[in-house]
């Protein structure tokens, strides 16, 4: 009896290693796709070299997702958790002064030359806009869930306290000035570096 007992103490323990690694491997996947997908789209990147850049085989991939498209949508939502919780944290500062700066200072390196220079776009917008719309009904559903979040979130940012429709307008407004600056002045860097700086300038938060 005893024995036995072991054996079985043994075998629930190596199930739960199992479990916990597989949801290690898993994350390892999401985070390579994560970065990947930011900056070579999700048309731009292969299960093989995912899998290689998670240090993972290639086999094992559908261990943990039943597809592609699975997986991307998984990371798109990640990669928006991250964005959202950025931005949730300048909507939860205190009214008045002090979240006006943090708002104007969120803006200001949204639109920074780090951000621009980034290898992958750390904005989901930036780095999906042009290219969700040809993705798989989960992909595109989980990018405007994550798209509404954002610009919630955003609109208490700025709103200093208000609301209504106006000042979402407002925020809407400013948010897509952000997004179209940060774009062009990427799209252009390497070409007229001169024009994406002017571009950069002309979006900055005085």
């Amino acid at each position: 009896m005893m024995i036995t007992i072991i054996i079985v103490k043994g075998t629930e323990a190596s199930m739960r290693i199992t479990k916990e690694k597989a949801a290690e491997n898993r994350a390892r996947v999401v985070a390579a796709a994560d970065r990947l997908f930011r900056e070579k789209g999700f048309d731009g990147v292969g299960v093989a070299e995912l899998m290689g850049e998670a240090g993972l085989t290639h086999g094992g991939f559908y261990n943990h997702f039943a597809s592609k498209d699975d997986l991307e949508a998984a990371a798109c939502e990640a990669i928006f958790d991250r964005a959202v919780a950025k931005i949730e944290q300048v909507a939860a500062t205190l009214e008045g002064e002090k979240r006006r700066l943090a708002f104007d200072d969120y803006r200001r390196r949204y639109v920074s030359k780090p951000a621009r220079d980034a290898t992958a776009a750390n904005c989901p917008m930036v780095a999906f806009a042009g290219d969700v719309s040809r993705q798989s009904d989960a992909l595109r559903e989980t990018y405007a869930r994550g798209l509404r979040a954002y610009l919630d979130a955003f609109a208490r940012a700025g709103s200093q306290g208000q609301g209504g429709a106006q000042v979402r307008r407002e925020a809407l407004r400013r948010f897509s000035e952000l997004v179209g600056a940060l774009t062009l002045a990427r799209s252009v860097a390497g070409a007229d570096p001169d024009l994406s700086d002017e571009i950069l300038a002309a979006a900055s938060v005085d």
